[in-house]
């Protein structure tokens, strides 16, 4: 549904034996994660999350997102989590330690749960759109 917005999605429950619509609040989506790479554009500290679960984290990618980083004059640390949780980021920096988070691990942990986080929680394009080197789409 996030994909291919003008698509209708059905689901079929076969114990009910009904078909349902479903929907996605993609304006809404959309105005969350905008709101927090615009908040996110005033740090100067970035932490930057590998995913160790499976293989959600992608090691040339994690370097790519800590060059990106440092190559805008802003800096950061790396932390390696198999689970991401508002929790574990507070115990590492809700303070004045880091005033954003990127994640290679999951791509839509920051879609879903993003706005759960106290901090802004970044993917790779959203950091990318925050250091002004890509554009939201239209």
């Amino acid at each position: 549904m996030i994909a291919n917005p003008n698509l209708r999605a059905l689901r079929y429950d076969p114990y009910s034996q009904t078909l349902s619509e479903e929907g996605y609040d993609m304006p809404k989506m959309l105005s969350m994660r905008r709101a927090a790479v615009e908040k996110a554009r005033k740090a100067k500290v970035f932490g930057v999350i590998l995913g160790t679960l499976g293989r959600q984290g992608n090691p040339a990618l994690f370097a790519n997102v800590r060059s990106k980083i440092r190559s805008k004059g802003k800096r950061c640390f790396c932390v390696l989590l198999s689970e991401v949780f508002p929790s574990k980021l507070e115990q590492m920096g809700n303070g004045s330690a880091v005033d954003a988070w990127v994640q290679v691990a999951c791509p839509r942990l920051s879609v879903d749960w993003g706005h759960f986080f106290d901090k802004p929680l970044l993917n790779s394009f959203e950091l990318e759109v925050c250091l002004g080197l890509a554009d939201f789409p239209e």
